[in-house]
């Protein structure tokens, strides 16, 4: 007797019994779906069954094959019919792990449910969604973190909203609410313009092997096949703990039509060739071939689905909430759905405690924060955290000093001041400079009884002086009882990098082109203007001539060479025959103008082209 595959052994324990097992009492796994309607709109007629292969004819294909090392956590949509936004997500998540600079992607799914329905304007009488959308809502405006606008697992009713009862409820109700304070200032994240595939298995793996990208499959979905607990069908605990979804019998496919019809979606991460499961008819019992044998579904895709990991798929060998899909059942009744990986360019700010750009330096500690004004001159030379009694009542006060040796003219001051008193409207505090006596006052017995001073002063007293020098804090007790202490005091100079006389100046550096731009090409055309002149940038835009048939395949960026690099626009489907538009670029205010720019254009799809006619920088200096 030939040696049997473990896991069919295992299949034909469950199914050769005698009898079915017994159906899981109603609503025991009734797992939300979703609108089907939502789920094909504008999905290929034929689902793609015409699209050309993703693989080549003679791509050699494993027979297991696994995206395990590139998924995140599983996921629950809860009660709500969202699960076409998780299977997108986890999609976009994978794709990030794949790319490598964030290493644990956790996107908000409430801030995508928001975006298709507000920022899209689609499907807002439904909670359903799919694919297509989804990922025109993630390339065209990004989401945002899940840390940002957690994801809520229950839909509004009334007792979030009155309104949201009935059939024709507003947009709110379907996007439990509106994006908090949070959402709205974080960060978004984008991917590429995604695009349908051929779903035939050949197909999904040649893109799965040759891209190291899973795939978003949905479409209709079969109560039984999937043991769901409101099928009137005879469902198999066995099946749904191990996550097997087979195709369905002629008596699933009438169950779940009509009135019932629902879909689902979800992502594919893997495969197996050989496993095998026992096909099972509407009655829950084995099917049998016309010699008595079980007839068994044979290849399967490896899903990660968004009902959690307590129930379904608990057993299965990539873990809870994972389950395999028979190839049939994809082929035949669901669409394929991909994107590509992102370029991340996340810039590190440089003032924020935070480690941004994901490359383990903070702040100052990153090498793209060595032109930032807040890193040019360190902190600890510029504060004296002596702490010094203030005497009481008393005319000469307390004098801390603090030195600087670099020199350069000063174009701005800030003082930072720590003060414990317990009247504040006692004191005055100064700022002299001893080399040449230049004196601010900074505060003059102001806040009356109030405690404390903790406060930053802006000092324009000493711009266009040089830095350098010996600098003094006088901090005076002008009454008696109250007391205090200077715990400890700092100073924030920026100096000019040109002379600080006068304003600042705007000049404007062209670099006519007429090239034409690589189509689908990563690398891109690539443009680069040398700039001599000097100074410390005040404001800055580019402006960019391009005629393309099709601009939301263009993705823009602006990069000095040695510093930071900026998207300034990526998949724009609001333009139509090029781009011809100034965009601002705050990020390198700042930054010393002189130096070689960068400017990259990328045309991300085939088939559309188009031509790089010039650009051009302005740039405000002082």
């Amino acid at each position: 007797m030939a040696k049997m595959n473990l896991r069919v052994l295992l299949g034909l324990v469950l199914a050769l019994g005698g009898c079915a097992l017994e159906p899981e009492p109603a609503g025991s796994d009734d797992q939300p779906v979703s609108d089907i309607g939502a789920i094909l709109d504008g999905a290929p007629e034929d689902l793609g069954r015409t699209i050309p292969f993703d693989s080549k004819a003679d791509e050699v294909i494993p027979a297991q094959y696994d995206l395990m090392d590139i998924q995140s956590r599983v996921q629950s949509q809860g009660s709500r019919g969202t699960c076409t936004i998780f299977a997108t997500v986890a999609l976009m998540e994978s794709l990030y792990l794949r790319e490598g600079t964030l290493t644990m992607p956790d996107f908000s799914e409430q801030h995508l449910q928001w975006s298709v329905k507000t920022e899209v304007r689609a499907f807002q009488n439904t909670e359903g969604s799919n694919p297509q959308q989804n990922l025109q809502a993630i390339s065209r405006f990004g989401i945002v973190e899940e840390s940002a606008w957690p994801y809520q697992t229950s839909p509004w009713g009334t007792s979030n909203d009155p309104a949201c009862t009935g059939d024709s409820r507003p947009v709110r109700c379907y996007t439990n609410g509106e994006p908090p304070a949070a959402a709205t200032t974080a960060q978004r994240f984008k991917l590429p313009a995604g695009r349908w595939i051929n779903p035939s298995p050949r197909s999904i793996q040649g893109h799965m092997l040759s891209t190291r990208t899973p795939v978003v499959a949905s479409g209709d979905f079969f109560y039984q096949a999937w043991n769901h607990g409101t099928s009137r069908l005879v469902t198999n605990s066995e099946y749904s703990r191990n996550g097997y979804v087979l195709s369905p019998n002629q008596e699933d496919i009438e169950d779940s039509s009509g009135a019932r019809r629902a879909g689902h979606g979800f992502l594919l991460v893997g495969w197996d060739d050989n496993l095998e499961v026992p096909k099972v008819d509407g009655m829950g019992q084995q099917i049998l071939d016309a010699e008595g044998q079980p007839v068994m579904e044979r290849g399967f895709f490896l899903f990660k689905n968004s009902w959690g990991t307590g129930r379904f798929g608990v057993n299965n060998p990539h873990g809870a909430g994972y389950g395999w899909i028979a190839y049939s059942y994809v082929e035949e009744y669901l669409t394929a759905y991909v994107a590509g990986v992102p370029e991340v360019m996340v810039p590190e700010q440089c003032n924020d405690t935070r480690d941004n750009d994901r490359d383990g330096q903070t702040d100052c500690d990153d090498s793209d924060c060595a032109t930032d004004r807040a890193c040019m001159d360190p902190a600890d030379d510029y504060t004296n955290d002596t702490a010094m009694p203030i005497p009481d009542n008393n005319a000469t006060g307390v004098t801390s000093v603090i030195t600087i040796a670099e020199g350069g003219s000063i174009s701005s001051l800030a003082v930072d001041v720590d003060i414990a008193h317990t009247y504040r409207g006692d004191l005055s505090v100064r700022l002299v400079r001893m080399e040449d006596g230049t004196s601010a006052l900074l505060h003059d017995r102001a806040g009356g009884s109030e405690d404390n001073l903790v406060h930053t002063f802006t000092v324009a007293d000493f711009n266009g002086t040089d830095a350098a020098g010996t600098y003094q804090l006088v901090v005076v007790d002008h009454a008696r009882q109250d007391t205090g202490t200077l715990r400890s005091w700092s100073l924030d100079i920026t100096r000019c990098t040109t002379d600080c006389e006068g304003t600042p100046t705007a000049r404007t550096y062209e670099d006519e082109v007429g090239e034409q731009i690589p189509d689908s090409t990563p690398s891109g055309l690539v443009r680069e203007l040398e700039i001599t002149d000097g100074g410390t940038i005040t404001e800055m835009s580019v402006t960019v001539d391009i005629t393309h048939s099709f601009p939301a395949d263009l993705t823009i960026r602006l990069a000095r060479e040695g510093g930071r690099e900026f998207v300034i626009l990526t998949e724009d489907y609001s333009s139509e025959g090029g781009i011809h538009r100034t965009f601002d670029v705050p990020g390198f205010v700042g930054a010393e103008a002189a130096g070689t720019w960068r400017l990259t254009v990328v045309d991300v799809a085939a088939a559309d082209v188009g031509t790089l006619e010039s650009w051009s920088l302005d740039i405000g200096v002082r």
